[in-house]
């Protein structure tokens, strides 16, 4: 199916490039023309990818098709690739993110992807100064986290990084249950590491009700929403 159609669809992006820098009439039309012929590669990567992901093919469509309106119309940053190569991997990712998204058993929070970020760097440093990958004892001096604590914030990388994309595969995925006390530092600091993920913990949940807020604000269904604006 997808081989039956890239000739076309590649022939047809490159046309719509050419277009771009011409009358803006003939590109608008040239994208909406492609766009309309690739739809069924949304189909074809949904099927041919992720039918044992438990997902309905309709339900995958949605997402796989942001990534198909992302290619179509961002063409020019495939970096050289054909236009069906670079938008397979748009829809793809569209549709590993949607899936990663509502899969996810363990809602990790933003500080605790803060403290992963920090982690990441200081082993890239400590690779560079020791010339080796460090210890755990030695990140943990690093960041000034117990290795009891770095342990913890790895719990939270696993359940983040590893979501199985096979629906049957997916009900044996981690899903540890983290405990922020044991978030410790090693050292005496004017302000240790286990106040700051207190006030995070509190500030996240607060962010939780904001969110929701303007979720109600632009939600089509909530009572006031002006669907005429």
């Amino acid at each position: 199916m997808k081989s039956e159609i890239s000739g076309d669809l590649n022939e047809r992006a490159e046309r719509a490039l050419r277009e771009a820098a011409g009358d803006p009439g003939q590109e608008r039309h040239a994208r909406e023309e492609l766009l309309r012929l690739a739809i069924p590669l949304v189909d074809a990567v949904v099927r041919d990818g992720f039918s044992a992901s438990g997902f309905t093919p309709d339900e995958l469509f949605r997402p796989g098709y942001l990534g198909l309106l992302n290619a179509v119309y961002n063409f020019d940053l495939s970096r050289g690739q054909t236009f069906v190569t670079y938008a397979e991997n748009l829809i793809k990712g569209e549709v590993r993110g949607h899936i990663r998204d509502q899969a996810a058993r363990v809602a990790v929070p933003q500080w605790m992807h803060d403290l992963n970020r920090q982690i990441e760097r200081a082993q890239a440093r400590l690779l560079r100064e020791l010339g080796r990958l460090p210890t755990l004892a030695e990140l943990a001096n690093s960041v000034n986290i117990t290795e009891d604590g770095i342990a913890e914030i790895f719990k939270a990388r696993e359940a983040l990084c590893y979501v199985s994309l096979d629906a049957q595969q997916r009900e044996h995925d981690p899903a540890p249950r983290i405990d922020i006390g044991r978030i410790r530092g090693v050292r005496a600091v004017p302000f240790p590491i286990e106040y700051r993920v207190r006030i995070a913990s509190a500030l996240e949940r607060l962010a939780e009700l904001q969110q929701n807020l303007v979720q109600h604000l632009f939600d089509p269904g909530a009572e006031g929403f002006d669907k005429t604006a």
